[in-house]
Order: C-alpha cells, then sequence, then structure tokens
C-alpha cells in the first residue's frame, strides 16, 4: 500500500487515485482526460471523419460532444502540465524552445512564400475520404448487423425465459449487444447520410 500512496503521477505530478494507465503511473484526472481523448479519436476514426483539432465543427450533436470533450480534456491536461514540479518542468522548458522553434520558422517561411498555393496544394495531398465507405459497403455492414440483431434478440427472448442467476447474467449481456449494435446501426445510417449530396 505503501508504493501506491509514494507514486505520483508522470503528467502532473499528483499523488491522488494513481493507478497505472498504458504502464505509466497517472491520477485519475490524468487518466480521465486521456480516456475522453481516445474516445474521440475511436469516434472520428470509426466514422471516418476528421481528425481531432482545430474546429469542433460537427455534422450532428454526438460528433461534437466528443469534438468538445476531446479539447477540454486536451485542454485540461496542458494546463496542468504546466504546474508540475520545477525540476520536470525546467528539462521541458530547455526543450521546448528548440523543438517548437524550427516548426514555426518553417511554417512562417511557407506560408510567406507560397500563400495561397500551399491550402491548394494541401487539399491535394491529403484527400479527406480517404477511409469513408461507399454506400454499397454501408448496406453490406448494415446488413450483417441486421442479421446479428435478429439473433441476439433470439437469444434474448429465450435468455428471459431463464429467472436464475446465469440467466440473467445472459440477458444483461445480450442486452448490452444489442444496444451496441444499435448504435452501430445509426451511425451507419448517419455516415450514409452525410454521403448524399448537399
Amino acid at each position: 500500500m505503501t508504493d501506491v500512496t509514494s507514486r505520483e503521477c508522470v503528467w502532473c505530478s499528483s499523488d491522488e487515485d494513481v493507478a497505472d494507465f498504458r504502464n505509466e503511473p497517472r491520477c485519475g484526472r490524468c487518466r480521465t482526460a486521456e480516456q475522453a481523448i481516445a474516445a474521440a479519436r475511436e469516434f472520428v476514426g470509426f466514422y471516418g471523419l476528421r481528425p481531432l483539432g482545430g474546429s469542433v465543427e460537427s455534422d450532428d450533436d454526438e460528433e461534437r460532444e466528443h469534438r468538445v470533450a476531446a479539447r477540454e480534456a486536451s485542454a485540461e491536461l496542458t494546463r496542468i502540465r504546466a504546474h508540475t514540479p520545477p525540476r520536470a518542468t525546467s528539462r521541458s522548458r530547455q526543450r521546448a524552445p528548440i523543438a517548437r522553434s524550427a516548426p514555426t520558422a518553417t511554417k512562417t517561411k511557407g506560408k510567406a512564400a507560397t500563400g495561397k498555393a500551399q491550402s491548394a496544394t494541401s487539399g491535394a495531398t491529403r484527400p479527406t475520404d480517404i477511409s469513408r465507405p461507399d454506400r454499397v459497403e454501408l448496406a453490406s455492414r448494415a446488413e450483417g448487423l441486421l442479421a446479428q440483431l435478429t439473433e441476439i434478440e433470439e437469444r434474448l427472448a429465450v435468455a428471459q425465459k431463464d429467472s436464475g442467476l446465469s440467466g440473467k447474467a445472459r440477458v444483461s449481456d445480450l442486452t448490452a449487444k444489442r444496444e451496441f449494435v444499435l448504435r452501430t446501426l445509426a451511425a451507419l445510417e448517419k455516415a450514409n447520410r452525410a454521403l448524399e449530396p448537399a
């Protein structure tokens, strides 16, 4: 027990609610923020949406919630990182100007030299729909999920007849699976609508 209480978060040096997260000791506040960012990344990756960062402009409320949560979590992590003890910040501050000055100088030169041409070429070099599925793939996924949903409903009807603990556990498990499939179907419908011409 003294081992756990003496550990500090590697990010903010807090010693409250420290537990291993991605093989590093992290406090509860940092873990929560990291999990919010990871959930948002998983959401935008799964639906082939633009990456996190920059604007929180979104097609719907669910996407906006994820983007806002990730932005707030990132800001919180940045804020608490700045308040680390001097021994940790002194090393990061010594390296930070070196690491940041080169890209900033490169960006400034690039913008001054190319102006609007750079933004036009960056759009051409970074296709936004490379990971988006087409309508055929969406329909195929939806059919597979509907078949899965039918099977889950049948198994759920059988499990609800069993009043024992194992039956209740199966009902709980199958209900969670059904909710996941329904959420995924809703997301596929959203992706299908996004493919429609404006």
